[in-house]
């Protein structure tokens, strides 16, 4: 016994208009991940040079705090070579980071100009997408009734060419 129920319909085949429609929209989609994460990241990055920089002008001013007092209580000549040993290679540090910290926001500026015309040239892809799908939508419906010229008479029969004196004094 049939089963009763309709069928199915079948599934709809996967051509090359629908796999670029796919193709398209998930590049994209993709893409703009991709930017917001790298966006994203590098303003962590910038963040946490930032918050060392905090840490290290603190500990900067701590060094420059034991420095000093140590040279207003006249202690000797070593531990006050030592603070200033390590005053200095801090110093160094903060210059270092300095530079770390100004590449990165060149990078981010950077970054955000690249993203800015990354997706503005990804428009491209959602019309393309858009093209696809039309023309996807176009492919089932039929096709448009072919127009019909409107010729004028006289228009469809041959001209003749002119007689040439060869053919003239032939007939003759």
């Amino acid at each position: 016994m049939k089963d009763s129920k309709p069928s199915k319909q079948a599934a709809k085949v996967t051509t090359p208009l629908h796999l670029l429609q796919t193709l398209t929209r998930t590049l994209n989609e993709h893409l703009g991940e991709a930017c917001k994460q790298a966006e994203k990241d590098a303003c962590k990055a910038l963040e946490k040079l930032n918050r060392q920089h905090e840490k290290l002008l603190e500990k900067i001013a701590e060094a420059e705090e034991k420095l000093g007092s140590r040279q207003a209580n006249g202690n000797d000549a070593k531990s006050l070579e030592k603070s200033q040993t390590k005053l200095s290679a801090l110093q160094q540090a903060l210059s270092e980071l300095q530079t770390s910290r100004a590449a990165a926001e060149d990078y981010t500026r950077q970054l955000q100009n690249d993203i800015q015309q990354t997706l503005r040239i990804g428009k491209g892809l959602e019309r393309i997408e858009g093209q696809a799908a039309q023309a996807i939508e176009k492919r089932g419906k039929p096709p448009a009734p072919a127009r019909v010229r409107n010729r004028k008479p006289g228009n469809n029969a041959r001209r003749k060419k002119p007689a040439t004196a060869d053919t003239a004094s032939a007939s003759s």
